[in-house]
């Protein structure tokens, strides 16, 4: 239980001493950009079976430009949906698990990679040479950075846009149930962190602070619950934000709260609402402001001047911050010169 415990005071540690942290950004987006094809009900899950090392490059991007933490591409992996498509069980449960292995691989190409002087990886480019050497882009990032497995709501398992609505006919119990045996998959991988997001409504939040609760299925790994919200005060499904913070407050394993998947001009006053009921981490990482049609699977509106937020994110009270959909690994270097600076 003791060595559970360190691996959630590390992370506190890590954050205390930095102060901040950058995420990074959109993986689906960045997908599509390589000529990827999601137009399917696992969504970026499907590039897990057919094209795992683009996964692995677009990692590698978000490491070169600059951030301490990238995200699996788990977030609509689940052994069901693998079985769905024709996979044998064993088959499904690894592949729920190469989207934990895939970043820790590319977290530590991309070390040996500056470890030896190198300016590209993959084909990405790391840093620049200067008359004193070599100058890697991602300078003021952690030494180590972090691979935080990316959890999504039950919402991405239905592939319906739910997780933008929340399910209220559906069981908190029924929730956990769903959740531990994919928690535990992911957890077997050992990731620094555990990243459930784009989680709509107050009951999944609570079925994942059970889930999280039972030291045998999380193994004392850190995480955090990111909500999609509909606006200023509200999570997805309606519930206030102060609702669910003062509940995440009260979870000890839950290691921090974070709004994702929603409009950046919600997030300043989500995070003071946060504020005002716990001390926990807060991990912001919106969309680029663009609205997402579920049904088309396409995003249509204005994007936001993302980076102008970073500021202002940082002055409400976050500590770890990104970006969600639609946002590059050039707009994640924006943030991480202002954060790094």
């Amino acid at each position: 239980m003791g060595d559970m415990m360190a691996k959630r005071r590390a992370f506190l540690d890590i954050i205390k001493e930095k102060g901040a942290l950058v995420l990074d950004g959109g993986l689906g987006s960045e997908l599509e950009r390589y000529g990827c094809n999601l137009q399917h009900k696992l969504w970026s899950a499907k590039i897990l079976m057919d094209q795992p090392d683009i996964i692995k490059k677009i990692h590698i991007s978000y490491l070169a430009a600059g951030a301490d933490i990238i995200q699996s591409s788990g977030y609509q992996a689940t052994v069901a949906g693998f079985k769905g498509l024709g996979y044998g069980t064993e088959e499904a449960i690894e592949l729920v698990k190469l989207s934990v292995r895939l970043a820790v691989q590319a977290r530590n190409e991309f070390l040996e990679a500056k470890a030896t002087g190198a300016l590209t990886l993959r084909g990405i480019t790391l840093g620049e040479e200067t008359p004193d050497g070599v100058r890697y882009f991602s300078e003021g990032a952690l030494p180590k950075p972090l691979v935080a497995a990316s959890v999504g709501p039950y919402g991405a398992f239905l592939a319906d846009g739910s997780e933008y609505r929340g399910y209220p006919d559906v069981q908190t119990e029924y929730l956990e149930v769903f959740h531990i045996p994919r928690l535990a998959l992911f957890c077997e991988e050992n990731p620094d962190i555990l990243s459930f997001e784009t989680i709509p409504s107050y009951d999944e939040a609570i079925a994942i602070a059970r889930a999280m609760s039972d030291p045998y299925t999380s193994r004392g790994i850190p995480g955090w619950i990111a909500f999609s919200c509909k606006d200023g005060h509200h999570v997805s499904s309606g519930e206030t934000i102060i609702k669910c913070a003062e509940m995440i407050d009260k979870v000890r394993p839950i290691t921090g709260i974070g709004v994702n998947c929603t409009k950046p001009e919600y997030v300043e006053s989500l995070i003071k609402d946060i504020r005002t009921v716990t001390d926990k981490p807060i991990a912001v990482y919106p969309n680029l402001g663009e609205s997402y049609d579920s049904e088309t699977k396409t995003w249509y509106g204005d994007p936001a001047s993302f980076v102008d937020y970073v500021d202002v994110w940082r002055n409400a009270g976050a500590e770890i911050i990104g970006g969600c959909c639609r946002t590059t690994p050039e707009i994640i270097g924006d943030i991480a010169k202002k954060i790094h600076k």
